[in-house]
């Protein structure tokens, strides 16, 4: 049914995306066919055949005071049926085209006791494009008229009014299935490190202790395929994507899809007694931008399958590096800084590596949470023995946060006293 042109040339680079009616009467723009203005004797790629042991006679429409009527085009000239007779048209008409191979087209019979098919191709308005075998088995294309209950085709020199024709239907797709995916040209990497979380780890006790927190960090990851020609935005979709990440994803295609990935890291510190420390989560989150080319499968509702490569442009937004960042050591009961260096510990590094890079550094203010060890449990190093637990706190870091806790003071004042 469709089949490239031996002679392919474009006069024109706009399409005029062809309308399908829907149950009821409604129409709607097709992502896959299309009408293309050609030059006097010069067909376009993937036009859609008449008959498919027929690769010369194609759909085409001509517009005549303002309306577009369809016919079949052979041999550069456009014959379409028009009041009654047969308009011939050279140099100044439209072709029907699959855009970039992409569209599955049928024949459905159709008579006057019933309505126009689902997903009928139009040339204008409630103009349909059909079809019938004529004398020779040599096709008579034209278009049905729902209003009138007629089809008006070209049969040689005349046109012939008939109540039976089959309709040109476009079958959609149910789902696509895209692999074999390479990523090609300019590819552009940016890291950005981002405060995912803030925690706070106390140890107002007498003695040294091992302060324990299992902290869940939730970083979206972000997934893109592009829109491409002659695909349908929404459907349901299975991408492979290529290495290094090699992961396989159900998404829906034509959309930026999110997805949430969820990093449960334990944050732990011996601490001197009376002191706490302050811990910032950092994560390196990399988006990268590319075009890529891939093989996608279309699936369609009676199981059938069409293969095609297919250009578009990636978007992929991961988390490549967490870490913990603490600061020195201070006293809880007047914020002194012990002389203690800061340190950082790696908790997740992705395998991914690139090669071009730019970094810039955000924070994201999100209210810490405090762990702390009280003096009347063990020591441990066991997060299921050691006592912790978690008071929500204000971002603001500089006011001391004895004043909220009396309990936790007059622990404070014992430890110093002690001391």
């Amino acid at each position: 049914m469709l089949a490239a042109a031996a002679c392919v040339c474009c006069a024109r680079g706009n399409m005029d995306m062809s309308k399908i009616r829907r149950e009821g009467g409604a129409t709607i723009t097709s992502s896959t066919l299309a009408w293309v203005h050609v030059s006097e004797g010069l067909h376009t790629a993937h036009a859609v055949l008449v008959a498919e042991d027929d690769p010369a006679t194609v759909w085409c429409r001509a517009e005549k005071h303002g309306t577009f009527v369809a016919g079949a085009m052979h041999g550069g000239v456009c014959s379409v049926p028009f009041l009654g007779k047969v308009l011939r048209v050279e140099g100044d008409f439209e072709v029907l085209v699959s855009v970039n191979g992409s569209a599955k087209v049928r024949y459905v019979q159709w008579d006057r006791y019933m309505a126009p098919p689902h997903n009928a191709v139009a040339a204008h308005a409630k103009r349909f494009l059909a079809v019938r075998e004529g004398q020779s088995s040599f096709p008579q294309a034209g278009f049905l008229a729902p209003q009138e209950r007629r089809a008006h085709l070209v049969a040689g020199a005349d046109v012939v009014r008939v109540d039976n024709a089959m309709v040109l239907v476009e079958d959609e797709p149910v789902s696509y299935d895209l692999r074999g995916i390479t990523l090609d040209g300019y590819i552009n990497v940016s890291n950005v490190d981002t405060v995912l979380a803030q925690a706070l780890l106390l140890n107002p006790g007498p003695s040294r202790q091992r302060v324990v927190e299992e902290r869940e960090v939730v970083v979206k990851q972000l997934s893109y395929w592009g829109s491409v020609k002659g695909t349908y935005v929404g459907l349901p979709s299975h991408v492979v994507s290529p290495p290094p990440e090699t992961e396989e994803h159900d998404l829906v295609w034509g959309i930026q899809n999110e997805f949430d990935r969820m990093q449960r890291q334990i944050l732990e510190y011996d601490l001197p007694p009376g002191t706490g420390v302050r811990v910032h989560l950092i994560g390196t989150v990399r988006t990268t931008e590319a075009p890529y080319n891939g093989k996608l499968t279309t699936t369609y509702q009676d199981g059938s399958q069409v293969s095609r490569v297919i250009e578009g442009l990636h978007m992929d937004q991961r988390l490549v590096l967490l870490s913990a960042n603490y600061s020195s050591p201070y006293y809880i009961h007047n914020n002194t800084v012990l002389d203690i260096p800061a340190q950082s510990t790696k908790l997740y590094s992705s395998t991914t590596t690139t090669t071009t890079t730019t970094t810039t550094t955000t924070t994201t203010p999100e209210p810490p949470k405090m762990s702390m060890v009280g003096p009347e449990k063990p020591k441990s190093d066991s997060l299921s023995t050691t006592s912790q637990r978690d008071v929500p706190l204000e971002a603001d870091s500089g006011a001391a946060p004895l004043a909220v806790w009396p309990a936790l003071a007059a622990l404070l004042a014992l430890a110093a006293a002690r001391a």
